[in-house]
């Protein structure tokens, strides 16, 4: 039995398990895309750290935690914090084993569209399908966090602590030459747990993105992660030097998975928090329920000196909590659950990413990663180069980011507009988040991302034989806020969800301004050396009525989960 991880932690593609506990099912590309399951991480006290597979040993799985836990920390973790192994390695495949898990209610605001929130259902979570962009905010998005109630989450800190998290790798001197990386040391770690490295292939099509960008006047930034993202600039990949994927499981728990007193078990399906009283009125987390494969549920206990952390991601944390008891008690006593905490927080203040897509036809003889479907020979021979040297498109995910500010893409009447729109404070936003996000706008803090895809990415008149780009337009802060809730007593049963995206005025009038300005970046000299057309949404969108009309019909939500 093998698993696939990067040679930063073995010297070979593969390495034997250090049990037997586990089963060959377990690793096939279909079990591991298509299972759905959560991994709890639980510190038991056995000699080695094991494996257990929940579904092919489900005997052992209930023997090891239907006892109590000394000392015990349960983790119940999805997602981008998930401490587990994937087969996700190559940059360039990620987003294969992302699935559409989860859809939102039909958006009122976008015309009754369902958006897919996709989730990384592999062992690593988001971070083994994510697009490998390894960033900072800027530095008044941490500060504001801090003012907003959250001490301790400012830049300062927060700074701080993603450099210790991180090992900056320096690019290798070709690399370095052909493309003009450069890293400033003092604004990275170098000996943290997660590797990131800069690509050592980047498209052609991505530098002429730069070029665009410089004729439309946006800086170029030699160094976005000291607190001014501001401009163009290439991004760090969250990927080892060997150019593999770096993951929350490479980086955290391959290199302590021979320690003792650890037990990692998959397929375990964690269905509530088990909950009991504390004192002075408060209530504590005594364990959880298991729901294994076969339908079978274990209570997992942990003694009094023990914790249990939730950390499920933005939409299973509440559906996790309310299931438990804690929450708004009107939507839990609907559902006959007892009110263990009256909480109306969970699950409100629901925020995300717009995100809309163009798409451009390439010139030929100019290639992206549609060639592959293209010609078998290419994608032969770059797979060969990646298994042999490491080197070639597969080491590619995502290389160029250009956060602009308000005052970059909007002219002095749309400016004006600006502020006679955001006069008014939208319903579901805090009146102090609301002043901070304004100011922000106004004080020239970067307020919408342009990245590109490689590929066809939207459009329905993709041609046969045809290499495409995509270029992304993302806003940062949006004004519309949503809920996440249960409307069923089943873990088994997706929860509502419903973002109100493009619910304010302002996130309309502002994405579908910035989408219209990511037209310029294909008018350029740069872009026009390489593209042959826009394909996607096409030259017939022209005016603003148009403009909005189409991020209505198209808006979906960035869940990349970059590592970050």
């Amino acid at each position: 039995m093998e698993r696939l991880t990067p040679e930063k932690h073995f010297p070979v593609p593969s390495s034997p398990l250090p049990s037997t506990l586990t089963s060959k099912a377990e690793y096939t590309p279909f079990a591991m895309q298509f299972a759905r399951f959560f991994t709890i991480l639980v510190h038991v006290g056995v000699s080695l750290a094991t494996l257990v597979d929940l579904d092919s040993s489900p005997e052992l799985g209930k023997r090891f935690l239907s006892q109590k836990f000394e000392s015990s920390q349960e983790v119940v973790p999805q997602g981008l914090l998930s401490l587990v192994v994937s087969l996700k390695s190559i940059p360039r495949n990620g987003s294969s084993f992302s699935r559409p898990e989860d859809q939102t209610d039909p958006q009122v605001h976008a015309s009754n569209q369902s958006i897919n929130l996709s989730s990384g259902k592999v062992l690593g979570g988001g971070s083994a399908v994510n697009g490998l962009v390894w960033s900072r905010p800027p530095k008044r998005d941490w500060d504001d966090f801090a003012q907003l109630g959250s001490p301790g989450w400012d830049w300062e800190t927060l700074f701080k602590s993603s450099r210790k998290s991180e090992t900056v790798n320096a690019p290798a001197a070709p690399f370095a030459r052909e493309y003009g990386y450069t890293i400033e040391p003092t604004s990275h770690g170098h000996s943290g747990p997660v590797d990131a490295s800069y690509p050592p292939f980047i498209p052609l099509q991505y530098l002429k993105f730069i070029d665009a960008a410089l004729e439309l006047g946006h800086p170029l930034n030699p160094d976005p992660y000291a607190g001014n993202n501001t401009g163009v600039s290439f991004s760090l990949s969250s990927q080892t030097p060997q150019n593999t994927r770096e993951t929350s499981e490479f980086a955290y728990l391959d290199p302590v998975l021979h320690s003792e007193n650890l037990l990692v078990c998959i397929h375990a399906l964690v269905t509530k928090l088990d909950i009991s009283s504390a004192p002075k009125g408060q209530i504590k987390s005594t364990g959880v329920e298991v729901k294994f494969p076969d339908g079978s549920l274990v209570s997992v206990k942990i003694k009094s000196h023990g914790e249990v952390i939730l950390s499920a991601g933005a939409i299973r944390t509440p559906q996790l909590l309310e299931l438990s008891g804690i929450g708004n008690k009107e939507i839990l006593r609907k559902l006959n659950i007892p009110v263990k905490l009256d909480l109306p927080g969970v699950g409100e203040n629901y925020k995300d990413h717009p995100i809309t897509i163009m798409t451009y036809k390439l010139k030929p003889p100019f290639l992206s990663f549609d060639a592959f479907a293209i010609n078998a020979t290419l994608k032969q021979e770059q797979q060969e180069l990646y298994e042999k040297k490491r080197l070639g498109w597969l080491t590619f995910a995502q290389g160029v980011l250009n956060f602009a500010t308000a005052q970059t893409i909007l002219n002095e009447k749309e400016l004006q507009m600006a502020d006679k729109l955001l006069q008014i404070k939208p319903d579901g936003i805090s009146q102090e988040e609301f002043d901070l996000t304004k100011k922000k706008i106004f004080d020239g803090i970067p307020q919408v991302e342009y990245f590109m895809f490689n590929t066809f990415s939207a459009g329905s008149n993709k041609e046969n034989n045809t290499n495409y780009v995509s270029l992304a337009i993302s806003t940062h802060h949006p004004l519309s806020r949503g809920s996440i809730h249960i409307n069923t007593t089943s873990i088994d049963d997706h929860p509502k969800i419903n973002p109100n995206v493009l619910k304010s005025e302002w996130d309309t009038w502002f994405l579908a301004k910035a989408t219209a300005y990511g037209r310029r970046f294909s008018e350029t000299v740069s872009f026009k050396e390489i593209i042959d057309e826009e394909v996607f949404p096409g030259l017939d969108v022209q005016t603003d009525e148009q403009w909005q009309q189409f991020i209505k019909d198209t808006i979906n939500i960035d869940v990349k989960s970059w590592m970050t």
